[in-house]
């Protein structure tokens, strides 16, 4: 669990109408030698059964940060890491010269208050969150949460999903995230004799405001806007999307999500679309022909989410994001970087996007000129019109292209390849069509 601030959670306290008193301060072992206990109170109030005892642990920041970098330096989680922090520099959503291992390490090792590990089917407080008992209570609850999740719904399997398939598995990852946060608030209201505040769909939206709260000028606070908010996403908008299916029905309702997972984060923002079953219009892209000398480097679905953080990152205005981020209906966004030299300012970006409507495309496409206004150092080539070019200082050519519903950006392309990828990227890019399972034949 990534550490929510004391303060905002007092204020998402407050707006469920309801004080907790907790017991006198006790330390963190002593919290931690009730945990079957208040795991029996969290089994009762989430409705999931707790099948076998769950193992605690506490350790401290330095032991955490010695855990964090043997986990990233992993060889697969390494390698997925690097290509990630190229991707999103080359895209503008972090700093060209950002050490993107070093930073995830660092916000983690910060921010962490507690996990569980589908793996080792641990729980690990930090002791950090001892200082605090009301908090260190909250933890605990989250975390046992976390471990039912895994003894009825095996977690590991349920977040098994290929790196690229970026937004689907953040759509996951908030489910996960958001019925911990619920049920924690739950739990703390059910000892004051308050019942679920979520038939009040006011509830939820002030609990959203509250985890948007200014921070205290910590590391995530001064963290690059899209990894802070991809960060906060699973707990603050996760939280909502519980809430939802809690309005007017019970704890069943969430788990018949884990066996029909949200697919996006558009599921996520827009649980009403989750429930219509309207799912993202999956996307692939080839390397274009004419991009000699490149190799494919990383391949993700940004979502409704990362198209507003994309365009938030580069100077749009959050409500103008917002809006055209809603008419997402999928995407897919690969990064190329050259054989010899994997720098991101050197790779090549191409996005490719479907949209709900060809004016919801119009609207992503302008909004999108905006962002590319300010991430290309350079200067405006033409405008002819479904197309807008940009050629920057280091000689490289990026644009954006709308075909109805449907829209291309190619980010930072070599001039010398740029006429000829113009023409390739719509045929490398394409909707995948499922293929539906032959019927049997018959006898």
């Amino acid at each position: 669990m990534v550490a929510m601030r004391q303060s905002v959670i007092a204020v998402a306290l407050t707006a469920c109408a309801a004080t907790v008193a907790l017991a006198d301060p006790t330390p963190l072992e002593k919290l931690l030698a009730r945990t079957d206990k208040v795991a029996r109170e969290v089994s009762k109030i989430r409705g999931l059964p707790l099948k076998r005892p769950i193992p605690n642990e506490v350790v401290d920041k330095e032991e955490l940060r010695k855990r964090l970098v043997a986990m990233a330096s992993e060889e697969k989680t390494a390698a997925e890491t690097a290509v990630e922090g190229i991707a999103l520099a080359r895209w503008g959503m972090i700093p060209l010269a950002t050490d993107y291992k070093a930073l995830l390490i660092d916000l983690l090792t910060e921010q962490i208050a507690g996990y569980y590990d589908p793996e080792t089917k641990k729980l690990t407080i930090s002791k950090s969150a001892g200082d605090d008992p009301a908090w260190a209570e909250m933890v605990l609850a989250h975390e046992i949460d976390h471990g039912l999740q895994d003894q009825s719904f095996d977690l590991k399997k349920f977040n098994d999903l290929p790196a690229s398939e970026g937004d689907a598995a953040t759509a996951r990852h908030a489910l996960v995230e958001g019925d911990g946060i619920a049920l924690m608030i739950e739990v703390m209201l059910a000892r004051t004799g308050n019942s679920a505040p979520w038939a009040n769909p006011e509830v939820a939206d002030s609990l959203e405001k509250a985890m948007t709260v200014p921070g205290n000028g910590d590391g995530l606070d001064n963290a690059p806007l899209a990894i802070r908010e991809t960060m906060i996403f699973p707990y603050r908008s996760g939280l909502s999307f519980v809430a939802a299916l809690r309005r007017r029905q019970p704890w069943s309702a969430v788990d018949a999500a884990y066996r029909k997972p949200p697919k996006s984060t558009e599921h996520i923002l827009h649980p009403e679309r989750y429930l219509a079953g309207d799912d993202p219009v999956p996307v692939e892209i080839t390397q274009p022909a004419s991009l000699r000398g490149f190799v494919r480097a990383h391949s993700t679905v940004w979502g409704e989410l990362g198209w507003t953080l994309w365009l938030r990152s580069h100077g749009v205005p959050d409500s103008t994001a917002t809006h055209a981020g809603a008419g997402w209906g999928g995407d897919r966004v690969v990064t190329f970087v050259k054989e010899d030299d994997r720098r991101p300012h050197r790779a090549v970006g191409i996005s490719r996007s479907e949209w709900d409507s060809e004016a919801d495309a119009l609207e992503a496409f302008e909004s999108a000129e905006k962002a590319l206004d300010r991430a290309v150092a350079g200067a405006t080539i033409d405008h002819v019109g479904t197309r807008t070019r940009w050629m920057a200082l280091d000689g490289t050519v990026t644009w954006i292209d709308r075909k109805g519903p449907s829209m291309v950006i190619v980010h930072g392309a070599p001039a010398w390849a740029a006429e000829s990828m113009a023409a390739e990227v719509w045929t490398a890019s394409s909707i995948v069509t499922p293929v539906k399972p032959a019927k049997p034949a018959k006898k």
